[in-house]
């Protein structure tokens, strides 16, 4: 169960922690509850799929349809291939 919390910091600092937030696609007070967690040594409870990372790329699995005529894999070794050649 969440509760609220107020904290009263700098503004500099929250001005850096939202930047730092806003890059990395986390809410601050996710940073503020893993700083916490690590600071007391606590295991995080589970968070909902939807918010994290690998939540999002699973909500967007599907969503491009591929003819069965390519080889998917065939194809993303070639273009690796390509990239290592050309950087």
């Amino acid at each position: 169960m969440n509760r609220k919390l107020t904290l009263s910091l700098d503004e500099t600092t929250i001005a850096h922690a939202k930047r730092y937030a806003e890059r990395h696609q986390r809410s601050l007070s996710e940073m503020v509850e893993s700083y916490f967690r690590y600071l007391t040594g606590t295991k995080p409870a589970k968070r909902r799929r939807e918010n994290t990372r690998r939540g999002i790329v699973a909500e967007l699995g599907g969503m491009v349809s591929v003819p069965d005529s390519v080889h998917v894999k065939a194809e993303y070794r070639r273009y690796r291939a390509e990239k290592t050649i050309h950087g």
